[in-house]
């Protein structure tokens, strides 16, 4: 079965997206399938990017996106997306985003007969932290974006979504075409390995960590991700435990939570650790070495960096936004808090990191409740979705001709 994936965001960029776009294509080709990614270049022209040995992937000719650091915008016609799925000759066309690509891929796809289906991995609320400045035209800005949302997924064969919360909010969209709550899925077997004090020490030792409860937060350090929430949080908890705090990855907000963090006078209690290679060891450590994982986001889809944590034994903090309460069931792995009260975060970490029996007895739960997510079952219902919707246009092309016999 060969298959087109196209996503804007993609190695090197890093995002939930990225990632779960690179998992599906290593899937597919794991099961013996072909994947094909269609996403952005760093040049104005298409080219086959020789890194991904496994899969192919095109880069197309993009410009600069003026509006997210670090990313691009494609802009390629109809007729140079339709060569490219005439060479490939794909069984189905599976869309990450409705943003450029998507958008030729779905047109190209339509004229062609080819199914296509896309995953929600958006959250409106994603696109809103960006436009505070214009607050009184945010319900406009939003109406506007649903409708678009509405028009383009009722143009697709199948819409899925990572979460429950989330296929609920899109059919109350207004979206007719079916909805299905698929998981991203997590390879929890690398976070079920065994790990020695020895190796954790040598983590500790490389970042200068001390051995102390200590609380995480590891993805990007962007506006949306509410991570000043947070870090005002800290001084709080220091008033009841000593602790240590890690915030691991980069973004558009690392210098100011930098400053901010110099501003509060919680230096040696926070420890910036920048971007980590998810196939480093240090990834998986750096769980391991943490007390729990602590969320203040309020867009989440899902959060693969979430279900990581979880899958390290450890309990999660979480604001009561998005899909994260399908996560962090409240006082059985972890605990909610409202989003944006530093107040009410700092009181649940600090319950946490004061009592090692309940971090563990947590810690046990978060392990059982991201199983069902992990990366072979959900990617086994990716695929059961794939032959379905296949199936669907199948039958009806054959009606279709049948109908056109009886004319």
């Amino acid at each position: 079965m060969k298959v087109i994936l196209s996503s804007e965001s993609f190695p090197p960029n890093v995002s939930g997206v990225a990632t779960a776009t690179v998992n599906l294509a290593e899937n597919l080709t794991k099961a013996g399938h072909e994947a094909f990614v269609l996403t952005p270049g760093e040049t104005h022209e298409t080219t086959l990017d020789k890194d991904f040995p496994k899969y192919k992937v095109y880069r197309l000719k993009s410009i600069t996106n003026p509006f997210r650091h670090g990313y691009r915008v494609t802009f390629v016609s109809d007729a140079e997306v339709e060569k490219l799925v005439q060479e490939i000759r794909p069984v189905i066309i599976h869309l990450q985003d409705p943003a450029t690509i998507g958008q030729a891929l779905r047109r190209v796809g339509k004229k062609l007969g080819i199914p296509v289906i896309i995953t929600n991995h958006f959250s409106l609320e994603y696109a809103m932290s960006y436009l505070k400045a214009l607050s009184p035209f945010i319900p406009l800005f939003r109406a506007t974006l649903v409708e678009y949302l509405v028009l383009f997924y009722n143009k697709c064969d199948a819409v899925t979504t990572p979460t429950e919360t989330f296929r609920r909010q899109i059919v109350d969209w207004g979206v007719k075409t079916p909805v299905y709550a698929v998981s991203n899925g997590i390879k929890m077997e690398k976070f079920l390995e065994h790990t020695s004090e020895k190796q954790l020490d040598e983590t500790r030792k490389k970042f200068n960590l001390p051995e102390k409860p200590t609380a995480l937060y590891l993805g990007r350090v962007d506006k949306d991700k509410s991570i000043e929430v947070l870090v005002r949080a800290i001084p709080t908890i220091l008033k009841k435990v000593d602790a240590h705090f890690i915030i691991a990855g980069t973004g558009g907000e690392l210098e100011r939570m930098k400053s901010l963090v110099a501003d509060l006078n919680i230096d040696s209690h926070v420890t910036f650790i920048g971007f980590i290679e998810h196939n480093s060891s240090d990834f998986v450590n750096l769980y391991k070495c943490a007390t729990l994982f602590a969320i203040p986001s309020t867009i989440e889809t899902q959060s693969l960096v979430t279900l990581e944590a979880m899958s390290a034994g450890i309990p999660i903090v979480a604001a009561r936004a998005g899909a994260l309460p399908e996560l962090a069931h409240n006082g059985k792995n972890g605990y909610l808090f409202t989003p944006g009260r530093s107040d009410q975060l700092a009181a649940r970490i600090s319950k946490i990191l004061r009592n090692h029996k309940l971090a563990t007895r947590m810690g046990k739960e978060s392990i059982k409740i991201a199983t069902p997510h992990q990366m072979d079952r959900a990617f086994g219902e990716m695929l059961k979705l794939y032959e379905k919707v296949i199936k669907n246009i199948a039958t009806k092309k054959d009606l279709a001709g049948d109908k056109l016999v009886e004319r």
